[in-house]
């Protein structure tokens, strides 16, 4: 049999969020109060904002979650539809299912997050998205995502010429076994990914770790041969295996005017499918656009208000 025609760069599956971010003074603290200055809304959700950030780039993007029949539920489509991201395969549940955070963001940028409502729990997958699953190069999903159908994603990338599978390890393990997420699962999860991805707190957390050098040898111990960790306004280390031999390169962060960080992970883990992943560029010179592409993203508030286009972060980059 053909292997299916590859019309998508990237299928993004899992969580999708309106995003209503504060302002404040501080970040809050227990028993103290903090001013909100401001506030707004928009689209956010790891998968979709890696989903509206592979289109800012120049991928064809396609998008699997789960939203409610509201306005909320609306919006997420209506952001979509306007970046040219495919929305075919995306379900709508009941009025007020479509999933909801609460960021709050400091002067610096800095930020804390809390999420509720029904969301990636209401999502289901069927036959049909497999196929549509196996209609693209590369699959982006995360700890998010309800285990059964990371079982049933990785499953499919796992098949013979299935796609490339880039994972997200999102917070600490303290959430994501509420969530139902468990180390076990990760362990499992390990051996199916080409590219995983996370940050210094996830990482650590995870791999019980106390540097980030330690951590990276608890991932290739259990398989993984390409990794990301981003660090904040220290920038993002890149690991590989490469001819046997394992290397890490260290990537300084861009700096500019930063307005808020919600979402910089997100961006910095399409730039590394778009660039690494797919575009097969080397470790060092891959890292280099995404972490341009990451602080690019900060310089608007929300995850997506600062979108960079593939022009804006070769011009930061320095290429033609």
């Amino acid at each position: 049999m053909a292997p299916p025609a590859r019309e998508f760069d990237l299928v993004a599956v899992g969580s999708l969020a309106i995003d209503h971010i504060h302002r404040v003074t501080v970040l809050p603290k227990r028993d103290a109060g903090v001013a909100i200055l401001d506030r707004r809304s928009g689209p956010g959700g790891v998968e979709g904002n890696i989903a509206a950030a592979a289109a800012s780039l120049g991928l064809s993007v396609g998008m699997i979650g789960y939203v409610g029949a509201d306005d909320a539920g609306e919006m997420i489509l209506a952001d979509f539809r306007e970046r040219g991201v495919d929305v075919s395969r995306l379900q709508v549940g009941a009025p007020g299912d479509t999933a909801y955070t609460y960021a709050f963001v400091d002067p610096r940028g800095d930020r804390m997050m809390m999420t509720g409502g029904k969301g990636v729990r209401g999502l289901k997958l069927d036959e049909d998205d497999d196929a549509y699953i196996r209609r693209a190069r590369a699959v982006s999903t995360s700890g998010y995502l309800p285990w059964p159908l990371l079982q049933r994603v990785a499953g499919v990338c796992a098949e013979p010429g299935g796609p490339l599978l880039s994972f997200d390890l999102p917070g600490e393990f303290d959430d994501l076994e509420g969530r139902g997420f468990l180390p076990e699962h990760m362990e499992a999860l390990l051996p199916s990914i080409d590219l995983f991805l996370t940050s210094r707190e996830s990482l650590l957390s995870y791999a019980g770790a106390a540097t980030i050098e330690h951590g990276l040898a608890y991932l290739r111990a259990g398989g993984i041969r390409r990794a990301a960790v981003s660090d904040g306004a220290q920038g993002v280390h890149l690991f590989e295996v490469h001819d046997g031999r394992g290397e890490h390169h260290r990537l300084p962060a861009f700096p500019v005017q930063v307005v808020d960080t919600t979402g910089a992970g997100d961006v910095l883990h399409a730039a590394l499918v778009a660039e690494w992943l797919l575009g097969e560029r080397p470790a060092d010179l891959a890292g280099r656009v995404a972490a341009a592409a990451a602080a690019l993203a900060c310089r608007g508030w929300g995850t997506r208000s600062a979108l960079p286009s593939r022009d804006e972060v070769a011009a930061l980059v320095g290429e033609p």
